[in-house]
């Protein structure tokens, strides 16, 4: 596929089996289409389409229904948008050729080139919107961006297009209607998808929602999720599903209220149990004086600052949280966190392997050209010589945690690290357990390989709620013993 175009357009290839997936969920099927609306109103090459006139076609035929009465309803109630000219060609190949077998003849079907931000026709008349909307970072955005911002779907943070597509799709529905999408599953979390959250949580639009998770249908590198909506009603829960990639289609796991899965202004699906405990984790509000959570340091450019060097002047241990190996940092730093002046340098044996790389540490982004020698940024570097526990951020499971000592003077990169006096047992007994890792996957911050990743404020929330619960336990029993049980 050719990256460029996928970036700019959104062109992504839906694969047969979602399509089947997003119409069964959608209740595409059966008699109940006949006579109803449909639009794909990015239909590309015509994946969706072909396959609902393929399923009007079949229950045409169980109705009995002449081969005039059904070009009329081919005509009439199938619709599609697409912006891309051979891509429209290529959709009216694919339609034509759905329904071949059934010798109907010429169908002026009421596919359009036309761009779907602008297009109004069809507000208020569908019964489906059924597709694979578009999806197109703001920063990739050419021509559309001023008229897609006017969408208040997608007015927040670094947007994209497929939340407008949203917007637009709810707009086509008739009371009653379904919309069913595949789309980026980042709107779960991001700041661009909060308008889009409280609009779909204050209007009870959920009908059901599978998040794919780490199961990536389309050759682009995006985790997605399967939504869909009901125009209109009262929908106090909604249908969850897991994805079953073995057999290409989602499994039912449980029925969720709102408040089950809209946790602190985001959504997380999946099952009770573990959304219940996440809930009290997100709650948490308490501060604790004894722990702390942050960022390694952040060198910009860790192969000149970190490895084996000839010379030992200014140079500490540091460890890779991702890994737990040890090497040598370069650190131009005082106790204090304060970049020594470059003078103070220049007199040791570390001033000519700055020479011999200066171009290269000058050409980072950096905040003041002055402190060229420096680290790219600030983070990490106060804390150098104050006692820590290394902790990887990237995992498939608790065995591939690594919680690395590490004693004062001593830094921290590729990860996280736990500022804290509490033994390193205590540590690993909180954060080697299953319950960490049901937090870490509900958190649904998805990396290749089945892999998860987290932040330091993830982290910090999840000791902090393990250390509010100790002291609820330790207060609860010293109330207990005051009162004689």
């Amino acid at each position: 596929m050719n990256i460029s175009i996928e970036k700019t357009k959104g062109r992504v290839y839906t694969p047969a089996h979602i399509v089947n997936n997003i119409l069964d969920l959608s209740g595409y099927r059966g008699e109940a289409i006949l006579g109803k609306h449909v639009i794909d109103n990015s239909c590309g090459d015509g994946a969706f389409l072909a396959e609902i006139v393929r399923r009007y076609c079949e229950e045409a035929a169980l109705a009995h229904y002449s081969r005039k009465r059904l070009v009329q309803d081919l005509e009439t109630y199938v619709h599609g948008i697409e912006i891309d000219p051979e891509e429209l060609r290529k959709a009216g190949g694919r339609v034509s050729s759905a329904v071949s077998e059934f010798s109907l003849g010429s169908i002026k079907w009421d596919l359009n080139r036309d761009n779907t931000l602008t297009v109004h026709r069809y507000d208020g008349l569908m019964d489906f919107v059924l597709g694979n909307p578009p999806y197109v970072r703001v920063h990739n955005l050419a021509e559309t961006y001023e008229t897609m911002k006017r969408f208040r779907f997608s007015q927040g943070g670094m947007t994209d297009l497929f939340l407008a597509f949203y917007e637009i799709g709810l707009n086509m529905l008739k009371p009653g209607g379904v919309l069913g999408y595949i789309t980026p599953s980042s709107f779960f979390h991001s700041k661009a998808g909060a308008a889009l959250r409280r609009h779909l949580v204050k209007n009870s639009l959920i009908e059901s929602a599978v998040d794919l998770k780490h199961y990536q249908p389309f050759e682009a590198a995006t985790y997605t999720t399967i939504m869909v909506l009901r125009k209109g009603g009262e929908r106090r829960e909604t249908a969850c599903y897991e994805y079953d990639q073995n057999r290409l289609q989602p499994r039912f796991v449980n029925r969720l209220a709102y408040e089950d899965f809209c946790l602190d202004g985001s959504f997380y699906f999946g099952r009770k149990e573990p959304l219940a405990k996440l809930a009290k984790i997100l709650s948490i509000r308490s501060k604790f004086a004894e722990l702390d959570v942050k960022n390694g340091f952040a060198t910009l450019l860790d192969s000149f600052f970190i490895g084996d060097f000839s010379f030992s002047e200014w140079t500490i241990p540091v460890v890779k949280a991702s890994t737990g190996q040890w090497a040598r940092c370069l650190f131009p730093y005082d106790r204090a966190g304060r970049l020594i002046p470059y003078d103070a340098i220049a007199k040791t044996s570390a001033a000519g392997y700055y020479a011999e790389h200066e171009n290269r540490l000058r050409a980072r982004s950096i905040t003041n050209p002055n402190e060229w020698y420096g680290f790219g940024r600030t983070q990490g570097i106060k804390d150098v010589y104050r006692k820590k526990y290394s902790v990887c951020s990237i995992i498939k499971s608790v065995k591939d945690l690594k919680i690395t000592l590490c004693n004062k003077g001593s830094g921290v990169y590729g990860g996280l690290y736990i500022l804290t006096d509490l033994p390193r047992k205590r540590i690993s007994d909180v954060l080697l357990t299953g319950d960490f890792m049901d937090y870490i996957s509900l958190l649904g911050k998805y990396k290749s390989g089945g892999y998860y990743t987290f932040s330091s404020k993830d982290l910090k929330r999840y000791l902090y709620y393990k250390l509010a619960e100790e002291k609820l336990f330790a207060n609860e029993q010293q109330r207990l013993s005051g009162s004689g049980f």
